[in-house]
């Protein structure tokens, strides 16, 4: 492979990668009825946070026309929920141009096979840090869990997790489950034949109540045993956000010393996650999270007053 070749194969794999992405979260975002947004919010530092003003108590009372009586002031506060910098990165991809000159591959053809595989796996890691961020942040909120585990998905436990947002229950805007809860469901005739949106191993559908279904068979949603315990979200829109730092980065290099010249390509880039109604904890969380960390319950904080105005509920079940 040429010089020349390989301006050719680095600008198609970045152009592909770029906009293979683009176009998959614009889809994604879409046929998620926006519970997972997946979007372009660049910030410097490590954490991103925003303040808002939190929901009063008692900002209505019973009044007394007959009196002149003080009255109890009540304080309006403000709220912080921080987003937080996830680091990104492949590792060195080995490319030897003889391989390429030996089978007369054309280098934008090449270049196009990786990028496409790497906005595929650009886009599932975010997926599974921003799905895993969910379950542990609700995990951690008891009022808004349902333990479905002596017996696997149904109707009634989707009924039952819905019901833990009460009143406001209609805000859930989709379920995100793996394929096995789903098929559990489809055992008591629960069928539905309209797919939404496909990409990779993601699928999104619909229920009969209007609500999406996004099957995905992410490792976040799965905690091994004996049986195993399934993890399902029902997500409110606005529950997770992925935010793109547009820092994506590409090279490759030329090396000697081996039986043949070889060429490594290596990217690397970042994006921001939050959950609805929790904050990332500096202290514990850290800067630069593993996944480990972002996964871990105790590392995102509820700040939101009431559960109902959290990012969603969770189901568990064998």
């Amino acid at each position: 492979m040429a010089l020349s070749d390989l301006a050719v194969f680095q600008t198609e794999a970045y152009e592909v990668a770029m906009e293979g992405l683009d176009q998959q979260i614009q889809l994604f975002n879409e046929a998620t009825g926006g519970a997972l947004v997946l979007s372009a919010h660049p910030f410097a530092g490590d954490f991103d946070t925003t303040a808002f003003f939190a929901r009063l108590s008692g900002l209505v009372r019973r009044r007394n026309p007959y009196t002149m009586g003080a009255v109890s002031a009540i304080d309006l506060t403000m709220l912080q929920e921080t987003m937080v910098k996830v680091a990104a990165g492949t590792p060195p991809v080995n490319l030897p141009p003889s391989q390429f000159r030996w089978i007369q591959m054309n280098p934008e053809e090449a270049g196009a096979a990786v990028g496409k595989q790497l906005s595929e796996e650009m886009l599932k890691d975010m997926l599974h840090i921003g799905l895993g961020s969910a379950k542990a942040a609700i995990s951690g909120v008891a009022s808004n869990v349902y333990d479905g585990t002596a017996g696997n998905m149904s109707l009634k436990a989707l009924n039952q997790g819905a019901s833990k947002f009460g009143d406001m229950y209609q805000d859930i805007a989709v379920w995100i489950m793996h394929s096995k809860p789903l098929f559990d469901m489809y055992e008591q005739f629960l069928t539905n034949s309209e797919s939404l949106f496909s990409f990779g191993t993601i699928n999104v559908r619909q229920d009969p109540f209007g609500r999406r279904i996004v099957i995905t068979d992410d490792s976040a949603l799965v905690t091994a045993g004996s049986p195993a315990t399934y993890h399902s979200l029902g997500l409110v829109p606005g529950a997770v956000m992925v935010a793109e730092q547009d820092d994506f980065d590409m090279n490759i290099e030329t090396s000697n010393g081996l039986e043949n010249i070889n060429r490594t390509l290596q990217s690397e880039w970042s994006y921001g996650v939050s959950v609805k109604g929790f904050t990332w904890d500096k202290t514990n969380g850290g800067k630069a999270p593993t996944t480990s960390a972002l996964l871990t319950q105790t590392n995102w904080d509820k700040v939101a007053t009431s559960g109902k105005h959290i990012a969603g509920v969770l189901i568990n079940t064998d």
